[in-house]
């Protein structure tokens, strides 16, 4: 079968939904069945080390050239078979591509944001989207998911039919799965000024990911116990986050840490006492199994898809519940053969999960989707509900530009101010070497063309480039 995957997220910093469809992509440039497999990736994207050699790589710059791809004047070179690895609400036009399909294929991860009005700016911006995935699901001839429980999620909130769906579960990532020294967790420790006697939680700080539990349960365990997240503050600028650390005197034992790469992540983990996922809404959970591999003791909310990946190898509590929370975790602080149990058996049950299984799954969704490809008629996508979802959508090209200007621009003014300080800060560092009598660092000069050197951001400035860059690409 020719297979057109639908990559556009990997030229993203690696994050979620990045792995996942790197890991796939992989896979199936393994699968015998699949004869030719076509990546779509977005013009100028670096592709992953481990991308499969065989692949085709088709660079798009948008919708229209995957329509292309799609209808190509050679019917023999059209693919079988459309994979939309992702909701792309950002691109309402997409849903064009499930109509032009021979059979398309929709990856539902979860339903969360169908769920959260409050994540939006605006009541209208959230009904869009909502009525936006809905189509989607509607218009896919097969629903791929990663676990049991989306599966309600696709019946109870998208409007999907259950008998469409396909399970395939993920796994963890090939650069999480070995440990890094002793001595490598020990530096991280020192140099983020950790003591070992911490819990880690993992994500941002949305409302569904239960923190609120955790810093309920944290402030009924001795005062010696932090909570170290691998993640930020997002939600309302972690104001809301903010208030509820102070009103319960936690400011101090919550620690923050954004941006960390793979061995941080492990380093962390490693050296910690535990991890704690109290989340409410999980679309599978990947977390978990990571901690699990690195023989660190989880403690999990009894919600959605997290009993469904852990089996019996964390410690589960109800959602919520702070007082069933700090019971685990002085479970974990107890220690002893209990604890060690658990270890064991989350070893065994994260070998449970690999890529290759899921992309064996992946090929049964395709074979299913094919099926029903032959039989669309009865069901094709109705063009007219297709046009009044893309014609209703809040967000314009205009809107995305004026944005982008604005975080150029603070991104921008935040490097000018650091420049400016730039000799203040060199003459304190100088000052402290001196006293310590360490060598003095030499810091090389700005450079005459560096980006506070640079103009004030203009828009007539970006479009020429942009247009150079259209005439450098014919």
């Amino acid at each position: 079968m020719h297979v057109l995957f639908d990559a556009r997220l990997l030229h993203r910093p690696l994050s979620g939904l990045e792995r996942v469809q790197r890991n796939v992509v992989r896979e199936l440039g393994r699968r015998p069945e699949i004869t030719r497999l076509e990546v779509a990736v977005m013009a100028g994207t670096t592709l992953p080390h481990d991308f499969p050699k065989q692949a085709d790589v088709l660079e798009v710059h948008g919708t229209e050239d995957l329509l292309g791809a799609l209808l190509r004047a050679d019917p023999s070179e059209r693919p079988d078979l459309y994979h939309l690895s992702w909701f792309p609400d950002r691109s309402p036009r997409d849903l064009w591509l499930l109509v032009a399909a021979k059979a398309a294929v929709v990856e539902v991860h979860d339903a969360i944001l169908n769920r959260h009005p409050e994540y939006y700016p605006n009541r209208t911006a959230w009904a869009w989207y909502d009525g936006f995935v809905r189509q989607l699901v509607a218009s896919a001839d097969r629903l791929l998911v990663h676990s049991e429980s989306v599966i309600e999620e696709v019946v109870d909130d998208l409007g999907g039919a259950r008998e469409r769906c396909d399970v395939a579960p993920l796994a963890v990532d090939p650069n999480l799965l070995n440990s890094v020294s002793a001595d490598r967790v020990e530096a991280f420790q020192r140099r983020h000024g950790l003591d070992g006697r911490y819990f880690v939680a993992l994500g941002k700080d949305y409302p569904h990911k239960g923190h609120a539990t955790l810093w309920d349960a944290l402030a009924r365990l001795p005062r010696e116990i932090h909570v170290v997240v691998a993640g930020d503050r997002v939600w309302h600028d972690g104001r809301d986050t903010e208030a509820h650390l102070r009103r319960l005197r936690l400011t101090e034992r919550v620690r923050w840490l954004p941006g960390l790469t793979d061995d941080e992540v492990k380093a962390l983990l490693q050296g910690s006492l535990g991890l704690v996922y109290p989340s409410f809404e999980e679309g599978f959970g990947l977390p978990p199994l990571e901690a699990m591999l690195r023989r660190v003791p989880v403690v999990a909310a009894r919600a959605m898809s997290i009993p469904e990946v852990c089996g019996d190898a964390a410690w589960l509590f109800e959602p919520g519940d702070a007082s069933a929370l700090e019971a685990r975790m002085r479970q974990v602080l107890a220690g002893g053969p209990e604890v060690q149990a658990l270890l064991a058996r989350g070893v065994a049950r994260a070998a449970e999960f690999s890529w290759a299984t899921c992309a064996e799954r992946v090929v049964e969704c395709y074979r299913n989707a094919l099926r029903a490809g032959a039989q669309r008629r009865d069901r094709c996508p109705d063009p007219m509900a297709v046009l009044d979802t893309i014609a209703h959508c809040p967000y314009r090209d205009i809107q995305e530009l004026a944005a982008w200007r604005e975080r150029c621009l603070s991104t921008e003014n935040v490097l000018a101010d650091v420049t400016a300080s730039r000799e203040d800060v060199l003459r304190q560092l100088h000052a402290l070497q001196t006293a310590a009598g360490a060598p003095l660092t030499e810091v090389p000069p700005v450079p005459e063309n560096g980006a506070a050197r640079r103009p004030r951001w203009s828009i007539a400035r970006r479009i020429r480039k942009i247009r150079d860059g259209l005439r450098r690409g014919r």
